[in-house]
């Protein structure tokens, strides 16, 4: 039986049985804390307008992007591994800058290099075994998480790929410089 002390309350179908002063000790609890102000989700016309143009960026042009920087990567895994055998490489002989730019590459982004060795470089696995790897040597650690040209590798990789890598043509370079990634 119920008391008068008591209230009724649903929880997920289930009812609960709350004795009145334990109510009255919620109903204090919740008064204190301060009330936060609804933030409108109506978005304004400029905000629908760039939120359409990350959604066709992200389910649009990824995931050709992703197609044609795997084709252009995979030929140019291939020359390294034949003329400077980048898949078998070692230190201190490693390939240190990229042939064509002289950048040089990171190799803390392939292998676990960073998480198992840190800064100690002369135990880094400098073997490239594909053109995934390959991609990570082009950019800063933190945009090199991607597991392989799929969902986890994002449009700021793909975008940041064509700027570094000078296997991308100069026009398509240049279009990705002054037309997306601005």
């Amino acid at each position: 039986l119920k008391s008068m002390d008591e209230e009724t309350a649903t929880s997920a179908g289930i009812k609960l049985e709350i004795p009145t002063e334990l109510q009255t000790e919620i109903d204090e609890i919740a008064l204190k804390r301060p009330r936060k102000a609804v933030i409108s989700l109506d978005l304004e016309d400029d905000q629908k307008r760039w939120l359409i143009v990350g959604i066709c960026l992200h389910s649009v042009l990824s995931p050709a992007l992703r197609k044609y920087v795997d084709s252009i990567l995979s030929v140019f895994h291939n020359d390294l591994v034949l003329y400077h055998k980048i898949d078998m490489q070692i230190y201190p002989t490693h390939l240190k800058r990229d042939p064509h730019t002289g950048i040089f590459l990171n190799y803390k982004a392939v292998n676990n290099n960073k998480v198992n060795y840190g800064k100690n470089i002369a135990k880094y696995d400098y073997t490239i075994k594909g053109a995934v790897d390959l991609s990570k040597l082009f950019l800063q650690s933190h945009n090199a998480l991607y597991t392989g040209f799929d969902e986890t590798c994002d449009s700021s990789a793909l975008l940041g790929l064509i700027l570094n890598i000078a296997k991308f043509g100069p026009v398509i370079k240049a279009d990705v410089d002054n037309n997306i990634r601005n």
